[in-house]
């Protein structure tokens, strides 16, 4: 533009805005909008990365330092909150697996805190022990009645006496709640638990979380306050109960805002195993950490490598026994306080299909919500890129994909065509994670059959729904309630996608579903995992499986699920006072044949040498309770399955959802003149995962910043309209003379 045309575009827009100062102003309005829009948009931190503090102090997202802070109680300086470091041994015998953890708390400050930590455990695990340790002293725990736990420990806390309170708020995710830590002192809390061995073919394996993935809360926010509900049992974390999760205060655990490494670990953790199979091994390893073994005796050693680890990932043992070793049945015993309890185990014979597999429709469902950000979508991508890979012609198939709400790919399933297929690969290629998980409209939509009016297509009668995400969802017993009910002909298998997926919501998923489950933590597993899924859906069950016992037992669970290729049957029996003699019979039915094992008791002749199974009588009691616990989804009354679980629990001194367990030293550790101070401990960041900016909408939200930006917004997209709008020139015509 030429001086002469600039000067008088510049005189014009004067003219327009009636003074030079007004139209400097608008001229530069636009860029000052978009600094100061993109200064706040940076300033702005996740509604959920940093506790808010009960007392009203503010939160101190600028340092990004990976580690919760606490503020001294005359208003100073900020120091380095509780740390807590972790240590666990697996003791492996057989088919039982008994592990130790131990979690230190300490106190760097000044005043005195209460701890509060929030930690996963397998869902099958059986908590039975705790000990809180000070120093050279140990207060050994006991299981109470949840609310009469909770009474003693409020007491203890508030008297100044050090105490410790271990509750389930989950099968797989519990809090950890240590009072009266003293300036410099550190508390340890023991806790021990049974488990049994997963196993899948001929590869047997241990799994135990490390960290929490968080779980998206849907629903309405309650009308209790935040504040009114931390008044009430003293929890909190990043997200508000709702009206779907009321609970969801609990269950919501903050996690450090930067995350730790195997080197600097922030939340550091040993691991240690000793493996005792009874049986040759031809292989031990660990997927996702590098371990060091010592063999003696066919006895294995196992360590890290590191010494520890950072809590950001799931630690997962596997071995395998050298081939044709593996027993086809067997029965682990153990007697308890003069009764007799039982694990009996048994491999069915793989299905052997004559002739080709039946056509199938195969719906694909795919979590693509915020928490499956980073490593987690691509191993969701590359999941149903393979299953995609495995369908054969006369398949159908669909894709549905989820966050805040779903998308079908297509309306309804369609041949798996190769233009299909591409088509499908080329739309799994764009997914990305954001937004909510609203599971629960995208599951009835896979599980409810849609037709295309206009097509005439029969029903297949193998309708397979593949489910693939990291569970990280509140609600779980409302999805459970969701899949039983809609079910019908459909079978559901998951896969579990991340470092640290919700292990309890894929396994009972699977279970109500009448599939299986599946884990996937490494995008290297994808092809291995994703074949040997399919291969299980290409084979036919074990079904209508029934043991006969040869005394009268209590058997769980009492209705026998359907098994899968690899799958054993796990069934635990309580015989009395009566010791078991003779004969287990089980019986099945495999590719439309029967079949039948037979296993004699070991040591029948001979009750009291019979060999003994430390942890067989709690893992008994934890089926039982987790039995009567899946009546809740059928539609039990609550008040009578608590009945029911509490002889349970507090007969076996077993965590549950209705018993607690508590420790109290009976000295006053802080003096009556010292505050108590309470602050969450942080988990680590799951590996891989990127940083949740607002996929958890229910937490503490920046709602006042929101409507600010909205106020900018709204009036730079005024100024622009006014600044674009068509100009009149009232500059006066001059006539030729």
């Amino acid at each position: 533009m030429s001086f002469n045309r600039y000067h008088c575009a510049l005189a014009r827009d004067v003219r327009y805005f009636g003074s030079p100062g007004l139209w400097l102003l608008f001229r530069v309005l636009p860029a000052t909008l978009l600094g100061g829009l993109a200064v706040l948009l940076l300033s702005i931190s996740p509604a959920h990365a940093v506790p808010a503090d009960p007392a009203g102090r503010l939160g101190l997202e600028e340092l990004e330092s990976g580690q919760l802070l606490l503020q001294d109680m005359s208003g100073g300086g900020y120091q380095p909150a509780i740390l807590q470091a972790s240590s666990v041994h697996f003791e492996i015998s057989g088919m039982i697996a008994t592990v130790t953890l131990e979690q230190s708390f300490r106190n760097p400050g000044k005043g005195w805190v209460e701890g509060v930590y929030a930690f996963p455990l397998p869902e099958t695990a059986a908590v039975r022990f705790m000990e809180m340790v000070i120093g050279e002293r140990r207060i050994v725990g006991r299981v109470r009645e949840k609310a009469a736990a909770q009474e003693i420990y409020r007491k203890a806390r508030q008297s100044g006496r050090k105490a410790s309170l271990v509750e389930q708020q989950r099968p797989n995710l519990f809090t950890n709640r240590v009072a009266n830590i003293g300036p410099g002192e550190t508390v340890t809390v023991k806790l021990e638990y049974v488990q049994t061995v997963n196993v899948r073919g001929s590869e047997f394996s241990l799994r135990f979380p490390m960290t929490i993935t968080p779980r998206y809360m849907p629903g309405q926010p309650l009308s209790v306050s935040q504040e009114e509900t931390l008044a009430v049992d003293g929890l909190h974390g990043w997200a508000a109960p709702t009206d779907q999760v009321p609970d969801a205060h609990r269950i919501s655990p903050w996690l450090n805002p930067a995350p730790g490494s195997d080197h600097a670990p922030l939340n550091p953790v040993e691991i240690s195993a000793r493996l005792d199979m009874g049986l040759p091994l031809a292989e031990v390893r660990s997927p996702y950490h590098d371990i060091a073994l010592e063999r003696r005796a066919g006895v294995y050693d196992i360590r890290l490598v590191g010494g520890t680890s950072e809590m950001d990932r799931d630690f997962v043992l596997t071995w395998q026994p050298v081939t044709g070793s593996v027993p086809a049945a067997a029965l682990f015993t153990e007697q308890v306080d003069g009764e007799y309890f039982g694990l009996l185990m048994v491999i069915p014979p793989a299905g052997d299909r004559a002739g080709p597999v039946p056509a199938r429709e195969i719906v694909i469902v795919i979590d693509t919500s915020g928490s499956m950000g980073g490593v987690s979508i691509e191993q969701a991508r590359a999941s149903v890129s393979r299953a995609l890979q495995r369908l054969r012609p006369a398949d159908r198939f669909n894709i549905i994909e989820f966050n805040s709400g779903y998308h079908s790919l297509y309306r309804s399933p369609v041949p798996a065509t190769a233009h299909h297929v591409q088509q499908a690969q080329e739309f799994v290629r764009h997914l990305r994670a954001s937004g909510g998980t609203e599971m629960l409209p995208a599951l009835r939509a896979a599980l409810d059959p849609q037709r295309d009016p206009d097509v005439l297509v029969e029903q297949p009668a193998l309708r397979q729904v593949i489910f693939i995400t990291d569970g990280a969802v509140g609600n779980e017993t409302a999805l459970f309630s969701e899949i039983a009910s809609r079910l019908g002909n459909s079978r559901l298998f998951t896969v579990g996608i991340g470092s640290a997926p919700n292990s309890w919501f894929m396994r009972k998923a699977g279970e109500f579903g009448r599939g299986s489950h599946t884990h996937i933590g490494n995008i290297d597993e994808v092809e291995e995992k994703m074949d040997a899924l399919f291969q299980q859906l290409a084979h036919p069950a074990a079904i209508d499986l029934a043991v006969a016992w040869p005394a009268p037992a209590e058997a769980w669970p009492e209705r026998l699920p359907d098994l899968y290729l690899g799958q054993p049957l796990l069934v635990a029996a309580g015989f009395g006072a009566v010791a078991p003699t003779g004969e287990v019979v089980v019986r099945g039915r495999t590719d439309g044949k029967a079949w039948t094992r037979r296993l004699q008791i070991s040591g029948s002749g001979d009750p009291e040498h019979r060999p003994q199974h430390s942890g067989v009588a709690t893992l008994w009691a934890r089926k039982k309770i987790t039995a009567l616990l899946d009546q809740l989804v059928a539609g039990r009354a609550e008040t009578e399955v608590r009945e029911a679980v509490l002889p349970v629990a507090l007969g076996h001194q077993l965590l549950s959802p209705y018993t607690s367990f508590v420790a109290v030293e009976e000295q006053v550790s802080r003096p009556r003149n010292k505050e108590l101070d309470s602050e969450a401990v942080a988990n680590s960041r799951p590996r891989g995962q990127s940083p949740q900016a607002f996929a958890f909408p229910q937490g503490a939200t920046s709602a006042p910043v929101r409507l600010w930006l909205g106020g900018f917004l709204l009036f730079g997209a005024l100024c622009a309209r006014m600044l674009c709008r068509e100009e009149t020139d009232r500059v006066p015509s001059v006539q030729a003379g």
